[in-house]
């Protein structure tokens, strides 16, 4: 009886606590005697922890996370790392250049001689290249040329007056008149290219009456192993008289001039 009386008093004296749950996991926590609600270690560390982070990023406008002042600082010093860098190399590059090689001669001096000499050595190679080339159509042996070709022709003279001194080429108007025909006609051919080397002599045999008629014949030589192909094509009637004929058009148009020959009127065949 006495041990059962006991206990019912033992029972009497015990203080019931007041049960709690935690809204964020659904936890048991019970209040200790003064009051003061126990916590829980884990989530004690886990809400420091976000506690930390948060004080170091805001929220922006859309909701993004922006960094606090000394974060964004830093990321300015990251993006900004690049420039010094760059300087750096280009005041590097600038004092090698500047860096004397011997006695005053800096880098600078001696890369600029450099190019300097190399674009004096292609010019020089040039000039000698130029000096020492020769034209294939120019090295010829003209003791080669013996076989003639003649052509004989007329043409007019529309600004001279025909006189009878005219017609006697032994007088001196005639032979200086036919001497500055016959050098007009050298130069013709003299300059043609394709006909050139083949030019002979140009000779006037005659001043005829109608206006002025001067009767002229011109002389080629070829080479005996090279005639039948240079009659055919270089030296044919259509390639001599072709040159003359634009020789004449394209002539000084002041028909006023007494060297002054009539293009349409140039007449030109071949004899043998």
């Amino acid at each position: 009886m006495e041990s059962n009386s006991w206990r019912r008093a033992s029972m009497d004296n015990i203080e019931l606590l007041p049960v709690t749950t935690n809204g964020n996991d659904g936890r048991v926590s019970a209040s200790n005697g003064d009051g003061v609600p126990s916590r829980n270690a884990d989530a004690t560390e886990r809400d420091a922890l976000l506690t930390g982070q948060q004080s170091t990023t805001s929220t922006g406008q859309n909701g993004q996370m922006l960094p606090d002042g000394n974060a964004a600082e830093a990321q300015r010093d990251l993006e900004n790392t690049g420039i010094p860098h760059e300087i750096s190399a280009v005041s590097r590059i600038k004092g090698e250049l500047k860096e004397v090689i011997f006695w005053k001669v800096r880098l600078w001096m001696v890369i600029i001689f450099i190019f300097l000499l190399i674009f004096a050595v292609i010019i020089i190679s040039l000039a000698a290249c130029a000096a020492s080339y020769k034209d294939p159509d120019e090295d010829f042996d003209p003791s080669l040329f013996k076989v003639p070709r003649y052509f004989n022709g007329s043409f007019q003279l529309p600004n001279l007056v025909f006189t009878e001194e005219l017609s006697n080429l032994s007088t001196n108007k005639s032979q200086e008149l036919a001497a500055d025909f016959q050098e007009k006609l050298a130069d013709l051919y003299r300059s043609s290219p394709a006909l050139g080397r083949y030019f002979s002599k140009a000779e006037i045999s005659a001043f005829r009456n109608g206006s002025v008629i001067a009767d002229y014949q011109l002389t080629f030589l070829m080479p005996e192993e090279e005639q039948d192909q240079l009659r055919n094509f270089t030296l044919s009637r259509e390639m001599v008289y072709n040159v003359f004929r634009q020789f004449l058009y394209d002539q000084e148009p002041d028909e006023s001039k007494p060297m002054y020959i009539d293009p349409v009127s140039l007449i030109m065949f071949l004899t043998h």
